[in-house]
């Protein structure tokens, strides 16, 4: 188990089963700041040294906690996190995603309420999978997991994202419809 203290100019990581150790900082090195429009540095820590703190935390909960501490460490956690949760695809837009955390390697998607499930959404009522696809084609050819609950996807989309992403391994369909054994074949012959 890690603990992580952090002090004015410097931060503990104390790791309960070997060691301890202080890191003390004289202010954010200017060769290793990353730009970020209408950043204002706040921080006494470089990103490089967030990114690292960061990366210890594992749980989404507590990444998102950080984030809201002050911009340096928003800008920090954003490029530091590999994995998206988004709840609601009509709550944000894939273009935003995508602007916001620029390394991502895995998303989960939820499309329609649960209440969906039951029958008590029209049918073509939307969550339609493809145009988040094409986004993250463009900014994510590295993806490799993307797992989807109640989202349309059809046979193209599956096609699109078996012939886009040339590292991809892992889909997961949880009640999701509008495919067919075509669309599963595609990605079962190009992944």
């Amino acid at each position: 188990m890690k603990i992580i203290c952090f002090h004015e100019k410097s931060f503990t990581i104390l790791n309960t089963e070997t060691e301890f150790r202080v890191f003390t900082l004289m202010g954010p090195n200017p060769k290793m700041k990353r730009e970020f429009p209408d950043s204002t540095r706040s921080s006494p820590f470089p990103d490089e040294v967030l990114e690292r703190v960061l990366s210890l935390l594992q749980s989404p909960k507590d990444r998102s906690a950080v984030s809201l501490v002050c911009k340096d460490w928003y800008n920090a956690e954003s490029w530091s996190r590999t994995h998206v949760f988004i709840g609601n695809c009509y709550s944000v837009s894939p273009e935003i995603v995508a602007r916001r955390f620029p390394i991502i390697k895995s998303v989960t998607l939820k499309g329609k309420p649960r209440f969906s499930d039951f029958n008590l959404v029209p049918e073509n009522w939307g969550a339609d999978v493809h145009p988040w696809l094409v986004v993250f084609a463009t900014k994510y050819p590295f993806l490799e997991e993307l797992r989807l609950k109640r989202m349309v996807v059809s046979d193209e989309s599956l096609e699109f994202l078996a012939v886009n992403f040339p590292n991809f391994k892992v889909l997961s369909l949880f009640s999701c419809d509008g495919f067919s054994t075509d669309g599963l074949a595609a990605i079962a012959t190009h992944c």
